[in-house]
């Protein structure tokens, strides 16, 4: 008798919350991440940032640290929220109706 460990009975609310991961969050991780590093890029050249209403004047180096030190973790705070408030009500919605799926199987 042998137990394959390796093969999962994945319902279909994993199934769905997975899929919709895959489909929705990882796009949405990109852009959100895109967005950080053209942030951080303008701060160091020069120009306006993305979404803010913040011109910058030229090179900086000295500001450009500072964005990338100070101010980007509290910007990849508030993507990390963007993030989250999105993708957990359509990530609980597909594991609800693969949940239900589940149930009328049985």
């Amino acid at each position: 008798m042998t137990i394959d460990l390796g093969a999962s009975m994945e319902s279909n609310a994993e199934r769905n919350f997975n899929a919709v991961t895959y489909v929705v969050g990882i796009p949405l991780a990109i852009v959100l991440g895109i967005w950080t590093i053209w942030i951080t890029v303008t701060a160091f050249i020069g120009g306006q940032a993305p979404f803010f209403f913040i011109e910058f004047t030229g090179f900086s180096l000295l500001r450009g640290l500072f964005w990338l030190i100070i101010v980007d973790p509290l910007v990849l705070t508030l993507a990390y929220w963007i993030f989250m408030l999105i993708m957990m009500p359509i990530g609980a919605a597909a594991a609800g109706l693969g949940a239900l799926g589940d149930r009328r199987k049985k």
